[in-house]
């Protein structure tokens, strides 16, 4: 089972890591070419609107990453009308809160740009441009990620990286041209930003609202109810935005004090790069959100443990990997942001710097949207709340006023908070930490679940194990006391659903697997659980067809119908579910 989870892990990571990069990369376009084509202010200009871009980050956890976690968890438990009402809920909320911010923001552009840390002069009339565009459009900032993190929980983590790609190539192609041959300056970065948005929004949705998708809009689509379970997971994430916005006003508050305007210059290449590097912990944490989801609401215990080590050892490998390449790789940095050389020593001590919590910040990244997939909301907040908030605005203040370091304050600051975080984190898992789970991941030893006896054998797909899997299935339900003619019935349906995932087709170029599994339950009911990372095949909607016909088989499909037919037949209930990449079927006799 080893293999199937690692192989789905990598399914959605290369996508995932991919769009966390563009999303990345888009994010970085706006500063990049301002700083190569309009100047320091118009640099300064964007450092000032890193909250505004963090205001979108807060809506798209709440509505995207909480309602994410929350699909993908009635996903598992097979709650399909649930997951509309969510996805409906999340979709009209984030489309409500960007258009009252894009009112609100506009009617108070002045005193909120003073706000953020402003001051009268060239900076201030291009963050007047920058905000007020990226106000205008508010919605589309926001719509546009919340789809893109549905889609990866409807299994189409690649079709999610081309839109993510789709919109980052229009930005810089859009940024360039606006400004350049156009002359808008910095109206033109933020025009080209809105735009690629618009584009993420248009792509996503032809994908996301199709007739296929797991997800649909529902006519019941509103309930403080159900924005409350989406929160849920989702604060923690948001409150670490939010708490985000408050710190990057204190450092450019401590930055302007200690080293003007060139030292808030300075922090907007490291903002940024730390952005970048998160993209890469995204990569990892939005891979196995889903499947963190999927396991959990089925109470796949294992599954899940599996999902954590093969998700934590990439983590740690790719932290190791980039502290490296920041520390050796800090002048080439400078040059792609088009520092100045008076601005170069400096941004290579900022940046070498900040390296050395590389590898804690992907632990606290992985140990954060743990618990929010695993539902431990308060561990995830205790990681928010002194990362980005206690912690760091606490020694930056020590550092800055009681030290000579000057604006390097700030990124010591930044280090010393992880390893406080870590050891603060510790001590309140112990508190947390409810009788009979595991110390650090909270999860339960066994599960609480009494599911009765298990049979359960993974398989390649190859006709000649079915024979013994049906020796061998038979045998268990004699064992625990199984009727001759279910033990017959269960055989009989295990055999012809692998019969028709094999057919269905497996690439041939790999090695594929088949897991079965049988439950004897209450009242002797017996059911049969047949997953497979086959094409999508969902066995429940083969044609209702005469079984005369059926048996002279004048209509040919791919799948053997007469055997679905018969697996209908016997069946007490049967059920089908694609989820992350795997097709389930249920059959309960």
């Amino acid at each position: 089972m080893e293999k199937i989870i690692k192989r789905t892990f990598f399914k959605f990571f290369g996508p995932t890591l991919v769009a966390s990069l563009a999303l990345a990369i888009v994010s970085m376009t706006d500063l990049v070419v301002a700083g190569q084509l309009l100047g320091s202010s118009a640099f300064t200009a964007i450092s000032l609107a890193l909250p505004v871009t963090i205001f979108v980050q807060i809506v798209t956890a709440i509505f995207g990453g909480g309602a994410g976690i929350v699909l993908s968890n009635l996903l598992g438990q097979g709650e399909r009308e649930r997951c509309n009402r969510v996805f409906t809920a999340a979709l009209v909320s984030a489309v409500g809160v960007g258009v009252a911010a894009a009112v609100l923001g506009l009617l108070f552009l002045d005193p909120l740009i003073r706000l953020l840390g402003g001051q009268p002069g060239e900076s201030m009339e291009y963050a007047r441009w920058y905000i007020g565009i990226l106000l205008l459009g508010m919605p589309f900032l926001i719509l546009a990620p919340v789809q893109l993190t549905f889609l990866r929980n409807d299994s189409n983590p690649r079709y999610s990286m081309f839109c993510v790609l789709a919109g980052g190539v229009w930005n810089l192609i859009a940024n360039i041209s606006l400004v350049l041959l156009c002359g808008l300056g910095i109206a033109g970065i933020a025009i080209g930003t809105v735009t690629s948005q618009m584009l993420s929004c248009v792509l996503s949705g032809r994908k996301l609202y199709r007739k296929e998708s797991s997800f649909h809009l529902t006519r019941k689509c509103w309930s403080l109810r159900v924005v409350l379970e989406m929160a849920r997971p989702g604060l923690p994430a948001a409150m670490i935005f939010f708490f985000q916005v408050v710190l990057t006003v204190v450092i450019n508050h401590t930055l302007a004090v200690t080293g003007g305007d060139k030292a808030v210059a300075v922090y907007a290449v490291v903002k940024y790069l730390i952005t970048f590097l998160y993209a890469f912990y995204d990569g990892v944490t939005g891979s196995m959100q889903p499947m963190l989801g999927i396991y959990r609401g089925e109470g796949e215990l294992d599954n899940l443990r599996r999902t954590v080590s093969v998700s934590f050892k990439i983590m740690l490998i790719m932290s190791v990997a980039i502290t490296l390449a920041l520390e050796l790789g800090a002048p080439l940095i400078c040059m792609i942001f088009g520092v100045e050389q008076d601005m170069m020593d400096i941004t290579m001590a900022a940046v070498r710097i900040q390296a050395l919590f590389c590898i804690t910040a992907g632990i606290l990244a992985f140990l954060g949207a743990f618990y929010r997939c695993t539902g431990h909301a308060g561990a995830a907040m205790v990681i928010a709340v002194c990362n980005n908030l206690i912690f760091p605005v606490s020694f930056i203040l020590l550092l800055a006023n009681f030290t000579s370091l000057g604006s390097n304050s700030v990124y010591w600051g930044l280090v010393l908070t992880d390893y406080a975080t870590l050891l603060t984190l510790f001590g309140a898992l112990r508190v947390l930490r409810r009788p009979g789970e595991s110390p650090l991941l909270l999860i339960p030893a066994q599960d609480s679940q009494d599911k009765g006896p298990v049979y359960q054998v993974l398989i390649q797909d190859k006709y000649e194990d079915i024979p013994r899997i049906s020796e061998e299935i038979e045998n268990f339900c004699e064992e625990h006391g199984v009727s001759m003619k279910k033990q017959y019935y269960i055989s009989l349906c295990m055999e012809e659903i692998v019969v028709n995932v094999i057919q269905m087709g497996f690439s041939k170029d790999r090695d594929n697997y088949i897991d079965i599994r049988v439950s004897v339950l209450p009242e002797q009911q017996v059911a049969l659980r047949i997953r497979d990372d086959a094409v999508e095949f969902d066995p429940t909607r083969s044609r209702e067809a005469p079984l005369g016909e059926l048996l002279g088989d004048s209509h040919q499909e791919d799948y053997n119908e007469l055997g679905l037919y018969l697996v209908k037949k016997v069946a007490s209930s049967y059920s089908y579910k694609r989820t992350v990449g795997f097709n389930d079927f249920m059959v309960v006799l």
